[in-house]
């Protein structure tokens, strides 16, 4: 008896071992559940044999009936065995539920759901814009605003000077007022904000716990005001300094309306004066609003597009690198050029060169000379032929006989020293004051 139990504990416990074996390897489970099975049937074959061996010795054999209830218990028993769920590794899934890391995952899930309602609830942290890239904006739509103004101008140029003082401020809003309507009012922001990457946000309607990367268009009523303010005021106030500086409001009594008017004026400019500097101040600490009429109106600038980084391009700025070297080098190349010598080399190389007359009037006779010198002095009277001025002023002959003013024909010799006459294509070598009464007048040599 006592070995029986031995040999059956050892053949469970070598049944054990494998089956532990098995559990190491990765196997699937439907292998595990048939090993399972059959380990069950071993053991429960081995209690049967015991018992029946004890029941042969001590007590009688058990009726069928009781077999049969044994058996029943037994295989379900074993069914519900089975159908416990488990896992991989065939451990139940109630123990994983009742593990101490499942117990504190559901903690740590809990004060994690508790944060997240207290982020949603909280106020978020405010949007931080660039000043740098607000101040620059402003700075390109005062460049953008000159750029038209200068090139709308140059329609007055032929109208009078007091026209245009007249009239300047009626100038200035209508571009101002074109360019708000294309820019502001229809797109919501400037075109020196577009090339920023910033627009305007309707900060009275921003709401913090949504976000800081919220945009809120602005409203009709907030893009009306900014006009009024911006362009509308601006011609309002410099008409009314216009007006009150031609009529002498500052120089009447001080009874006088138009004095008291005057004082307000200037109360009212000196007032602006000092909240837009309280103003500026507040931007530099805070970095929300650059103007005045932008804190009034609750207009802010945010970004467009948060996502993108601040681009700084300097393609514009290489070009104009490029061109105010270029230009210098002109400027600095232009003197040590000789202009004038390159016109006559380029006009000697395609025009036909006359015959010099030098050698006619030298060798011509009295009668000849006088005849010649006749010409001369109806020609005098007529128009130099390089500075066309009428009469020639301290006329000159060439060796072809043609005359100049002195100046003209000098310095034309001094510029280029191969010079030929414009009238006959002839080179000019000496040159000599000519007088009509005097047929022995010295050559001048030219230098």
């Amino acid at each position: 008896m006592i070995n029986s139990d031995t040999n059956n504990n050892s053949r469970s416990n070598n049944i054990y071992s494998s089956n532990d074996l098995m559990l190491s390897s990765n196997v699937s489970a439907s292998e595990i559940n048939s090993n399972n099975n059959n380990v069950q049937k071993i053991i429960d074959n081995s209690k049967v044999g015991d018992n029946s061996k004890q029941s042969s010795t001590s007590s009688p054999s058990p009726s069928p009936l009781q077999t049969t209830t044994t058996n029943t218990t037994t295989t379900t028993t074993t069914a519900a065995t089975s159908t416990t769920p488990i896992n991989r590794n065939n451990v139940p899934l109630s123990s994983y539920e009742n593990s101490e890391w499942n117990k504190e995952y559901n903690l740590e899930k809990d004060k994690i759901s508790e944060l997240q309602e207290i982020i949603d609830h909280s106020r978020r942290p405010s949007t931080k814009i660039v000043r740098v890239s607000q101040l620059d904006s402003a700075k390109l739509d005062d460049e953008i605003l000159d750029l038209l103004k200068s090139q709308f101008m140059k329609i007055f140029s032929f109208f009078k000077p007091h026209f245009i003082e007249r009239f300047q401020p009626e100038i200035n809003l209508v571009l101002k007022s074109a360019i708000f309507k294309l820019s502001i009012f229809n797109l919501g922001t400037t075109y020196g904000n577009q090339l920023q990457n910033l627009t305007y946000r309707n900060e009275a309607a921003f709401d913090p716990h949504k976000g800081s990367d919220q945009l809120t268009k602005l409203t009709m009523r907030q893009k009306w005001l900014s006009g009024i303010i911006n362009v509308g005021g601006e011609w309002a106030w410099s008409r009314i300094n216009k007006l009150s500086i031609s009529q002498g409001w500052g120089e009447r009594p001080p009874n006088d309306w138009r004095k008291r008017l005057w004082n307000i004026l200037n109360f009212l400019e000196s007032s602006y004066k000092v909240l837009s500097i309280l103003n500026f101040l507040a931007f530099l600490y805070d970095g929300k609003y650059v103007t005045l009429a932008n804190r009034v109106l609750c207009m802010r600038l945010v970004y467009a597009h948060p996502a993108l980084s601040r681009r700084i391009s300097f393609e514009y700025m290489n070009r104009q690198l490029v061109w105010h070297g270029f230009t210098e080098f002109v400027l600095f190349i232009m003197p040590l050029i000789n202009i004038d010598k390159i016109k006559g080399f380029i006009y000697r190389a395609f025009i036909t060169r006359a015959s010099s007359n030098h050698n006619q009037i030298a060798s011509s006779t009295p009668q000849m000379k006088q005849q010649l010198y006749t010409q001369q002095q109806q020609m005098a009277l007529q128009k130099c032929p390089i500075c066309v001025l009428e009469p020639i002023n301290i006329p000159y002959s060439a060796d072809c006989g043609h005359l100049f003013c002195y100046y003209c024909i000098k310095t034309s010799i001094m510029i280029d020293s191969s010079f030929m006459c414009p009238k006959c294509n002839s080179l000019v070598s000496n040159i000599k004051r000519f007088s009509p009464l005097d047929f022995t007048a010295e050559s001048i040599e030219t230098q």
